[in-house]
């Protein structure tokens, strides 16, 4: 197992590619943030035309009734407008948490692969550490057959940041690994 793992930590790129992938769409922010400012207009102008029937009112230039149907037509199209806008910021503040937690990932893999040494020795702390590092970068261990028969472990992999960082992101990768080679 240890082996399995410690292939992955020396040589991390292909996780590390597939996290980027992910993340890296720059169109989609870009129309995340068109569409917002988009919005933004819409309900200023929204704004606007309340103001501006308020103003008619106020003058004498529209009675009550008429004022009445029109500010409520215009404030349902402002609500509406708002919670478009407070979905468009979710979205958003959602890319921003994928992006952190994806350079977060690869800092701490590529910290993880340029400590690697430390782990490798022969000593009980050595093993410890060895041993934290395969509860923390595995998340479950199965074994069955394969269609040939041969038993087989499957090793499903967490690969993100540790529990304990207040953005956690998870990239699971399940991997067979044949049990005598």
């Amino acid at each position: 197992m240890w082996t399995d793992v410690r292939a992955f930590l020396a040589n991390p790129g292909e996780i590390l590619e597939r996290v980027r992938e992910r993340t890296a769409n720059e169109d989609d922010h870009a129309e995340l943030e068109e569409r917002h400012d988009s919005l933004k207009r819409r309900l200023a102008e929204a704004e606007g035309e309340l103001d501006r029937l308020l103003n008619l009112y106020a003058t004498g230039e529209i009675d009550a009734e008429w004022l009445t149907t029109h500010v409520r037509e215009r404030e349902g199209r402002i609500e509406h407008l708002k919670l478009l806008i407070a979905s468009v910021e979710s979205d958003m503040a959602s890319r921003l948490q994928e992006r952190l937690a994806a350079e977060q990932t690869e800092t701490w893999l590529r910290t993880l692969a340029d400590n690697l040494a430390e782990v490798e020795g022969d000593s009980i702390e050595a093993f410890h550490k060895r041993r934290e590092l395969v509860e923390l970068l595995v998340e479950k261990i199965s074994a069955d057959r394969d269609e040939d028969g041969r038993a087989r472990l499957n090793v499903t992999y967490r690969f993100g940041s540790p529990p304990d960082d207040s953005v956690v992101s998870s990239v699971r990768d399940s991997v067979a690994i044949p049990l005598s080679k």
